[in-house]
């Protein structure tokens, strides 16, 4: 008797370890083949297409271009990039193509290295929005900036109309105050009057012709490796644009992006600065 029940335990336990063994191998197959999220449950917040428009600084290399949409990307998923250079004569040069499926693709306008009117800068920006809505299937977009392509974008929020108006807009490192640090402290409060440039003081002049609708942040680049600002651009004049955005718009925001990346150039690679980004528009 005592033999037998030896060896009904002896099998009992066994069958124990023979199932956790097939058990776990269930489990362990389960998250091989299954992620631990759905990608496009966590990325994808709507199927309506809403292109990230980007009106990047002249001076921005294809290279660091893509950097800034390869860190957007992390956090989207890859999604199609489609370049529109405008010529001075008015010229369309469109460069890629939407795929069906993109829900957050990225359409950079390049505009002409070339000194226009403010009423012209915007009518280029105007124009290669509208024909992309109609050519590439869309109707609300967001609009991220980036050096001097922050005064263009804020120019053509000036001059638009409003069916070719922004849900969200982001201007990285503008110098909205120029570049000096004499007229700029290392500080996030506005300008004085006595400080300010005659182009903030143009742009703060026409505050009111911004649609109330369109949320705002702006950011600045605090270099840990330069004194003031991200070493071209001080805080005080990336920031300078409170007096343009601020108790206008429907909603702002500002930030100060502090890293040993946030340099002029380097802040566009910055894996802080996409999340930043991010979480503001979705």
């Amino acid at each position: 008797m005592k033999a037998t029940t030896k060896q009904v335990l002896i099998v009992a336990g066994w069958l124990a370890v023979l199932l956790a063994v097939i058990g776990g191998t269930m489990m362990w197959q389960r998250q091989v083949r299954h992620r631990k999220h759905n990608i496009a449950a966590v990325t994808v917040t709507s199927t309506a297409r809403i292109p990230n428009v980007l009106i990047l600084d002249r001076h921005t290399t294809d290279r660091e271009g893509r950097q800034l949409v390869a860190g957007m990307q992390r956090n989207n998923g890859y999604q199609s990039v489609v370049t529109v250079t405008v010529t001075a004569n008015g010229r369309l040069n469109f460069n890629g193509e939407f795929r069906a499926h993109d829900n957050r693709p990225y359409l950079r306008i390049v505009l002409p290295n070339q000194t226009a009117s403010e009423q012209k800068e915007a009518l280029w920006i105007k124009m290669a929005i509208k024909y992309s809505q109609s050519h590439l299937h869309f109707k609300t977009f967001n609009l991220i900036s980036y050096g001097s392509g922050g005064i263009s974008a804020t120019n053509y929020l000036e001059h638009t109309t409003k069916d070719v108006l922004p849900e969200h807009f982001i201007a990285i490192a503008p110098p909205f105050n120029g570049t000096s640090t004499a007229k700029n402290a290392d500080k996030t409060t506005a300008v004085t009057k006595a400080n300010q440039t005659l182009l903030l003081r143009s742009l703060t002049n026409q505050r009111q012709k911004i649609a109330k609708r369109v949320q705002v942040l702006l950011i600045a680049g605090k270099s840990k490796q330069h004194q003031n600002g991200d070493g071209v651009i001080p805080i005080q004049s990336a920031l300078a644009g409170q007096a343009i955005f601020k108790g206008r718009v429907s909603r702002y925001q500002q930030k100060v992006l502090n890293s040993w990346r946030a340099t002029h150039k380097g802040i566009l690679s910055s894996f802080r600065l996409t999340n930043i980004i991010q979480d503001f528009i979705s």
